[in-house]
């Protein structure tokens, strides 16, 4: 198997798979050095799925400047259709690695969450990474106009954006169409996580794609969402059984 970095198709979704954290952290670094411009998508068995039946969320993700693995379907997935190991990265906190791993040379926002959550989250991760530069941070209660024109004044080359899907993709397209030179990242409830308001699954939970069924006892609510899960193994199945046969 290639355990390279580097972009497959599955499902008629591109992701880029990573042998490990490192190698991501790795990559976030090469992508700020290089100036990219864009937004990155989370990609799970969901996405994949709604990428599939609903035109304008597809376009969305495929005009994101990277799709990362984010949930056990789309490491399964790789694995069954591309032959390609990938971890399930953790990306908020790769790109929090690399921009204290490159300290002055990167400027980094924080936009999302409460302004309790959000406050504890900028707390903490000053804490864990002291060599971050951080020059703007506001939480997700601000209006649009503001957020462009504060990004516009400080110009962060990456910016963490905690809204949820689609909300924080859809800013982050229209800041790049408004001329904010920045990789702006998804992270959905990271800053949450962050600064303590929600916990995440335990670590063999985790490390047994089990992530799923933790958040499902969290939040009950969530089994409309999840019920995609059982669509997504059966199209990948599918898909897996005609290419044995071909």
């Amino acid at each position: 198997m290639n355990d390279s970095v580097r972009e497959y198709g599955l499902l008629g979704v591109s992701c880029t798979a990573y042998p490990g954290h490192a190698a991501a952290v790795a990559h976030v670094k090469t992508l700020i050095e290089r100036g990219t411009r864009g937004y990155t998508v989370a990609i799970n068995a969901e996405k994949i799925v709604r990428s599939q039946d609903d035109p304008v969320f597809r376009r969305l993700v495929e005009n994101a400047a990277l799709r990362v693995p984010d949930g056990a379907g789309a490491v399964l997935a790789l694995r069954l259709l591309c032959r390609v190991r990938s971890a399930k990265v953790d990306f908020p906190k790769a790109v929090l690695e690399a921009v204290a791993g490159l300290g002055e040379r990167a400027r980094m926002a924080v936009i999302g969450a409460t302004e309790e959550s959000h406050q504890g989250a900028i707390a903490e991760i000053r804490r864990r990474y002291p060599g971050i530069r951080i020059v703007m941070n506001r939480s997700g209660f601000v209006a649009e106009g503001e957020l462009l024109r504060e990004l516009q004044d400080t110009r962060p080359q990456v910016c963490l954006v905690a809204m949820g899907t689609p909300k924080q993709e859809q800013f982050a397209m229209r800041a790049v169409e408004a001329g904010v030179p920045c990789l702006f990242v998804g992270c959905g409830g990271a800053l949450d996580i962050l600064s303590g308001h929600a916990v995440r699954a335990p670590g063999w939970m985790v490390d047994n794609y089990l992530e799923w069924l933790y958040r499902l006892m969290q939040q009950p609510s969530r089994w409309r969402r999840q019920s995609v899960l059982p669509v997504f193994l059966g199209r990948l199945l599918t898909a897996w059984i005609r290419r044995q046969l071909s």
